[in-house]
C-alpha cells in the first residue's frame, strides 16, 4: 500500500530534513518497499505545493530550498484539508511546525472531519490544549501518531500507551528530556563556566534561536504534560511546579546580545552548585517528575543526583526516561534512553511513527 505524505512546515528545520530523508533513503522507492511513501504535498507557513500523483523529487527539494517559484498562496491552515483531497484514506499529514491554537484546530479537524491520518513532531496541540482534546486527538492510535513530541521518537509514548492497555499505570515518572540543558549539565561538571557552555552550545546551534527558551524550561514541562497524559493522569502545564534553569529575571530580556552578555553574572553561581554537589558525590540534571501514588504532583527543575546513578550518568545530550508501576518498582525501574533530539535524530523517527499508521503494512523479506 503507498503511503502519501503531506508536510506541514517543510521550509523549517525538521522538514526540510524530513523530506530529504523520505526521499534519499529510498521510502519512495517500491522496488525497495512493500509499503512506499509517495510526497503529494509541502507548505510552508504561506505557499503550498501539491499533486495526488506525487510531486517530482526535484520539485520537492526545489520547495524545501525555498527555490520553487511554482507554488499556491494559502493564509489559513484548513486551505490545506481543502486542497488535499483524497478518494483513499491513505494520505498522512505531518506537523513540523510549534505552532499552538491554529495547529490544534487543524488536528482537531483532521481528526473528526476526515479520514486521514497525522503524526506530529509539535507538542503544542496536544500539550497546552485541554485534557480533553488531548483524548480526542490521540484516541486512535491508527491515525494519530505523537511519538516524536518526546525524546526525539524514542519509544517513551508507545511504551506508556502499552502500560495503560495493560492496566499497570506508572506510578512515578522522571526524566531529563532536554539536550541542550543535559549537555550544559555534563559540561558545568567539568569545571566550564557556564556562559562559555551557552555560548558555545548556541554557536553550534544546540540550542533554540533564542537560548532562553531552553532555559525557560518550558519544552521540558510540555514534554512532561505530554508523557503524563498519555500515561492516563489529567495534568496540564499550570499544574507544574517549574523552576527554570536560570532565575526568571534573565528571561524577560527579548534582545539575544543583551541575554548572552546578562548570564555572564551566574557563572560563580553555578560553579559554587556544581562544586557543592561533587562534593557529596552528586551532579546537576534538570529533571522532570510526576508522582502519582497520592493525587498527583509534577515538577521540573535542576536538582542534584546521584553522579553514579542513572541521571547522574548520562553524558552530553543524552535523553532518559525512568517509569515505576507495580510491575516496574522503584528498585527496577523500565528505562528508557535515547539521543538528544537532533534534526536526523527526529526526521527518521518520524518516518517511524508514519510506519506505525499504515493499516496495512508489510515487512520486506
Amino acid at each position: 500500500m503507498i503511503q502519501d505524505v503531506f508536510i506541514i512546515g517543510a521550509t523549517g528545520k525538521v522538514g526540510r530534513t524530513l523530506a530529504r530523508q523520505i526521499i534519499e533513503r529510498g521510502d519512495t522507492d517500491s522496488r525497495r518497499h512493500l509499503n512506499p511513501t509517495r510526497v503529494v504535498g509541502l507548505a510552508s507557513s504561506s505557499n503550498l505545493i501539491y499533486s495526488p500523483k506525487g510531486l517530482p523529487h526535484d520539485e520537492v527539494f526545489k520547495f524545501v530550498e525555498r527555490k520553487n517559484d511554482n507554488y499556491k498562496k494559502y493564509s489559513a491552515l484548513g486551505e490545506l484539508l481543502d486542497t488535499a483531497k483524497h478518494e483513499k484514506n491513505n494520505l498522512v499529514f505531518v506537523d513540523a511546525t510549534s505552532l499552538n491554537e491554529p495547529m490544534t484546530d487543524f488536528h482537531l479537524r483532521l481528526i473528526e472531519e476526515t479520514p486521514y491520518g497525522i503524526v506530529t513532531a509539535n507538542k503544542n496541540p496536544i500539550a497546552l490544549s485541554s485534557y480533553e482534546t488531548f483524548q480526542r486527538l490521540t484516541n486512535d492510535v491508527k491515525r494519530y501518531g505523537y511519538r516524536c513530541s518526546v525524546m526525539a521518537g524514542a519509544h517513551a509514548v508507545p511504551f506508556l500507551q502499552e502500560l495503560r492497555d495493560v492496566n499497570d499505570p506508572p506510578l512515578i515518572l522522571q526524566g531529563c528530556f532536554s539536550g541542550t540543558l543535559g549537555y550544559i549539565s555534563s559540561e558545568l561538571e567539568k569545571g566550564r563556566k557556564f556562559s562559555e557552555i551557552l555560548h558555545e552550545a548556541y554557536k553550534k546551534g544546540y540550542t533554540e534561536p533564542h537560548p532562553r527558551d531552553d532555559l525557560s524550561g518550558l519544552d521540558v514541562a510540555r514534554k512532561l504534560v505530554v508523557l503524563a497524559r498519555t500515561a492516563g493522569y489529567n495534568a496540564n502545564i499550570k499544574d507544574i511546579d517549574l523552576a527554570p534553569f536560570v532565575p526568571k529575571k534573565f528571561l524577560e530580556e527579548e534582545d539575544i546580545n543583551k541575554f548572552m552578555e546578562g548570564i555572564n553574572s551566574l557563572d560563580e553561581d553555578f560553579t559554587a552548585r556544581m562544586n557543592n554537589a561533587l562534593k557529596k558525590s552528586h551532579t546537576l540534571r534538570y529533571v522532570a517528575q510526576m508522582d502519582a501514588r497520592d493525587g498527583i504532583k509534577l515538577s521540573v527543575s535542576l536538582m542534584e543526583v546521584p553522579k553514579k546513578g542513572s541521571f547522574g550518568s548520562l553524558a552530553g545530550t543524552l535523553n532518559q526516561l525512568t517509569v515505576v508501576t507495580n510491575t516496574y518498582p522503584e528498585d527496577g525501574p523500565y528505562l528508557i534512553q535515547s539521543p538528544g533530539a537532533g534534526l536526523k535524530v527526529t526526521a527518521q523517527n518520524i518516518r517511524g511513527d508514519l510506519l506505525y499508521l499504515l493499516p496495512e503494512r508489510k515487512i520486506a523479506l
